[in-house]
Order: structure tokens, then sequence, then C-alpha cells
């Protein structure tokens, strides 16, 4: 049997505000939060699941002492069915309130789901717009030390055809040493940070994309289509062209892979 997707201890008060009953009701974010999916995964959910098997073991220990000191109890009488009232009417009863609230908490489960839907594509829109902005970023990090390097070969050349004195290289290669350096330490920062972002926003991104994987691969590709076109006309610059071209790329092959996954 599957697990439920939402986390039972998720809850939600008149504002609209989610809180979590296994953090001690603490105000929580199901948009960075395992609630909705993998919540078994979730510190608080299994904090809670170790602190229930402790109080059963607790209880099942009681009660095996209970037993032990407890004298045999004779074999009850069994009485006859209470007249008028049949087991069928007592199960009829049990089903009906079971569907009832079974019920309640599906329609509670779409409210939740409808809310996380529209809060998580807030969220994916912001970071696919952040991800293009940090990756323009790196590139040009990319293209800085790159420069470095090759003024750093430059340096190399004159040094060896003589036209600066060793003293000269010594002291211009160690400035271009300590810029390479600092470049190269944004980078992996940046680098960092977005691995960061794209880990938790990532399971988010797939689940509000995976039902409009399809109609979404066909839109970028054709507007990739469109771009070459551009391009080939001289409407746009081979600096843009290239930087726009890796951004539709990019979005065309993640939602690729999303689209094996759940084929």
């Amino acid at each position: 049997m599957s697990r439920a997707t939402v986390c039972p201890g998720l809850y939600k008060d008149e504002k609209g505000k989610f809180y979590c009953k296994f953090a001690d009701n603490a105000e929580i974010d199901p948009a960075f939060m395992p609630c909705l999916l993998e919540y078994w995964e979730c510190p608080f959910y299994i904090r809670h699941k170790q602190a229930e098997k402790a109080l059963e073991v607790e209880k099942a220990e009681k009660e095996e002492i209970k037993q032990q000191e407890t004298p045999p109890a004779t074999v009850p009488t069994v009485e006859a069915p209470t007249p008028g009232v049949s087991p069928t009417e007592v199960s009829a009863e049990r089903f009906t309130d079971e569907v009832d609230r079974l019920i309640d908490r599906a329609s509670e489960l779409a409210r939740l789901w409808e809310s996380y839907e529209s809060e998580a594509r807030r969220v994916v829109e912001e970071w696919e717009e952040l991800r293009d902005k940090i990756k323009r970023e790196l590139a040009g990090l990319e293209a800085v030390i790159n420069a470095y390097i090759s003024e750093k070969g430059r340096l190399e050349k004159l040094l060896d055809e003589g036209k600066i004195s060793e003293e000269e290289y010594i002291d211009l290669n160690s400035r271009l040493e300590k810029k390479l350096a600092e470049k190269n330490s944004e980078k992996e920062a940046l680098t960092k940070k977005l691995a960061d972002l794209d880990r938790v926003v990532l399971p988010h991104y797939k689940r509000v994309k995976v039902a409009e994987a399809k109609p979404e691969l066909a839109k970028l590709r054709l507007a990739l289509s469109k771009l070459e076109e551009r391009f080939k006309s001289g409407g746009i610059s081979e600096e843009v062209y290239m930087r726009l071209r890796a951004e539709l790329e990019d979005k065309i092959q993640r939602l690729e892979k999303i689209k094996e996954e759940v084929e």
C-alpha cells in the first residue's frame, strides 16, 4: 500500500497559515519542507514516530507486568445480543462515519494542494529567473578567469623574450595570481549557492511541471527555432544568440529529464 502524500501533522488556520503538530505547532512553509511528498524523511515526523514507538513499548511493558500480577480471570459468559440492534446496522453506521471522515480528509487535501501548487509555481518562476541571472554571472566570471590565464601566458612570453625583467614579471604575475584566486573563489561560492538552490527547488519544480512537460517542451523548441532564424537573418548579435540559446537548451534539458522520469 502506498503512503499518503500529505503529512498527518500538517494543518492550516483560518488565515491560511500552515502549522506542524509534530514541531510543537510551529508555523512552517510546506514549499520548503517535505510536508507534501516524502514527509517521512522530515526530522519532526521522525522524532514524533520515535516518541510514539517509545510510548507503545512502555505501554506493552506495563501491560505485561499487569498480566503477570493479575490472577487468571474466569471465562465470562456470552450474553445474547441486545434485541432490536442488529450487527448489520452497527457495521453500516461505522462505515458511514469512516467514509465521511475520509471525504473530509480528501477535501482538505485538495485545499492544501491548491494552496501548495500556487505557492510552488511562484517559487519556481522566481527560481528560473534568478537561475538565469546566476548562470550569466558565472559565464562572466569564467570569461574574466580565462582572460587572467591568457595574461599570465603573455607575461611569461614577455619574460622569455627579455622584454620585461624578472622583478617586473614576479610583481605583475603576483597581482594576476591574486586576482585569479579571487575570481575562482567567487565562481566556486556562486556555483555552490546555485547547487544549494537547485537542490531545494527542483522537487517542487518537478511536481508542478510534470503535467505540463510535453506542451512546455513544444513551446521551448519553437522558441529555439525562432531564435535560430533571427540569428541567421542578422536580427540579433552572436553574443545574445549564444546566451539565449544556452538558457533555452538548459530549460529543455531539465523538462526532458522530468518527462523521462515519469514515463
